[in-house]
């Protein structure tokens, strides 16, 4: 089978693209019509009932595995009792989430901070609170649908059908204001847009996968739910061990140094965050490959494929990583107005531990994932999890901020060092120098005319003239001197013959239409 590598990659940032969009505009006619208390009300719903995500056990992988191996083309009925036991799993979450949501309706002025309100606007608030929670409990089983999609390499299916949902979201949302709906109406509307979209994927489902069912089962075969628990319940504790980690950060410097500092380091990982974020596209193709060429045990093929994903990631990786090193001062005064030496130092070492994590870490980790090494990454997570929080606490009171950027980027590159590179070259044959070479000295070699160029311009722009057209120069003078040494440092022969082709054809066709 074809996998649609590059529709899928492509698609990824489409609806990347539009969620960004249609983000900024629901919210400024969130604002207008319904008024920033309401808006907070609807912001603080969805940061409270995104927990209910957790409930999710890491079911929905086990969804995708059993799809990326095409265990329902090997034996479908197992594949269908697996399903169907993820889907009477997260049914039976729905219920907690039902009962959670009616015992936490009782505590709305607390949970809400609306302890002043009227007895109209908590009953108000009341009602959007159940409303939500009714909701996000009707909808929570359908969500495995979208992993089934990905584990059959149909990302792209997957995009298209969210991009049709959210501008039909936009359009709804217009009219909801336009007749005079508030904030139930949208709710209600959301809901059934949400259980929709889940649906239509359920519907290309049953059309790629012949023989497909799902039926809802109130007593699970207790083998085979055991098995399932013994792969989801290790990629739970690997999804909690990242949340702490990710959310510690910020939680121990307010403890330690106050609201000034963590402001600060907040401002500082705005930028790379943006960068993980711009090259997480392309990865999640990982995983399915990962799965299904390991279960056909392809280890050559498989260790083929990773190396050139790293190749080509670290390309986008490094490009960016380079360039916020070097533009970090000036990036933060024109995004941000922030000119703190604070600041620019935390965003450069994030950036720094966002490169070692895309480069050496995100490909090999969906590799141990899918590939039986689960409980490895699980442990590894953990103790890497609980070491930075230990050293965060022992270094906050005497360096701050710069003290949990530091142990972060520390505790990722021994881990990474020690356990991650080494195992990973040891289960797919990759060598040391190769991997090398591939996924880091090249690209930064290609990285040097850009830099050298971005160091004049540093030199003799900053000051002369306004930030946002030295980013200009500095992005147009990226966009042609490091694609270039890239194909020729980073590009293979293949590669590049292939690209040559393509800039042929395209030559040849304008040549065509301008003689017509």
């Amino acid at each position: 089978m074809k996998i649609p590598v590059f529709r899928n990659t492509a698609t990824n940032y489409l609806i990347m693209a539009v969620r960004l969009a249609q983000g900024i505009l629901v919210t400024r006619w969130l604002l207008a019509s319904l008024g920033q208390e309401y808006y907070g009300l609807w912001a603080l719903l969805w940061s409270f009932f995104c927990y209910s995500l957790l409930l999710d056990f890491g079911f929905g992988v086990t969804a995708q595995k059993s799809t990326s191996t095409e265990l329902y083309r090997r034996d479908i009925d197992r594949y269908n009792r697996t399903i169907s036991t993820v889907f009477s799993f997260h049914a039976a979450m729905s219920a907690v989430i039902l009962l959670g949501t009616g015992v936490a309706a009782f505590f709305v002025p607390v949970l809400l901070h609306v302890e002043h309100s009227s007895p109209e606007e908590l009953a108000y608030f009341r009602s959007c609170f159940l409303c939500f929670g009714i909701g996000s409990a009707l909808v929570f089983p359908f969500g495995m649908f979208q992993e089934i999609l990905v584990g059959l390499q149909r990302l792209y299916l997957r995009n298209y059908i969210n991009v049709v949902s959210k501008l039909v979201e936009l359009a709804g949302i217009l009219v909801i204001f336009a007749l005079g709906g508030g904030l139930i109406t949208l709710i209600l509307f959301t809901v059934i847009l949400t259980a929709l979209t889940q649906l239509s994927m359920l519907f290309f489902i049953r059309r790629l996968i012949p023989g497909f069912r799902l039926r809802f089962r109130v007593l699970p075969d207790p083998e085979l739910f055991r098995e399932i628990f013994h792969f989801s319940g290790f990629v739970y504790l690997t999804s909690v061990a990242r949340l702490a980690w990710g959310r510690s950060g910020a939680l121990l410097i307010s403890i330690f140094c106050g609201l000034g500092p963590t402001a600060v380091y907040q401002l500082g990982g705005r930028l790379p965050a943006l960068m993980g974020q711009l090259t997480g596209p392309y990865q999640e193709n990982i995983s399915p490959i990962t799965a299904l060429l390991h279960s056909r045990n392809k280890v050559r093929r498989l260790g083929l494929i990773l190396r050139n994903s790293m190749r080509w990631n670290s390309f986008l990786a490094t490009g960016m990583t380079v360039g916020i090193l070097f533009f970090s001062p000036v990036l933060l005064r024109f995004l941000f107005r922030v000119e703190s030496p604070e600041a620019i130092a935390v965003c450069r070492i994030m950036t720094l531990s966002i490169y070692l994590s895309l480069v050496f870490r995100t490909i090999p980790e969906r590799y141990f994932l899918m590939a039986d090494s689960h409980r490895f990454l699980s442990w590894l997570v953990i103790g890497e999890s609980v070491c930075f929080v230990i050293l965060s606490i022992v270094f906050l009171p005497h360096y701050q901020e710069i003290a949990v950027v530091c142990c972060a980027f520390g505790v990722k590159l021994a881990g990474t060092c020690v356990l991650v590179v080494p195992r990973f070259l040891r289960r797919t044959g990759i060598g040391f120098r190769p991997l090398m070479c591939d996924t880091c000295l090249r690209q930064l070699g290609a990285t040097l005319p850009a830099a050298a160029a971005w160091y004049a311009e540093l030199r003799l722009l900053e000051g002369r003239i306004p930030d946002f057209w030295l980013l200009a120069v500095a992005g147009g003078t990226a966009a042609i001197l490091y694609p270039a040494a890239s194909f020729r440092l980073v590009a293979d022969e293949k590669e590049r013959g292939k690209i040559f082709r393509k800039i042929r054809t395209y030559v040849n066709l304008v040549k065509i239409k301008g003689i017509r």
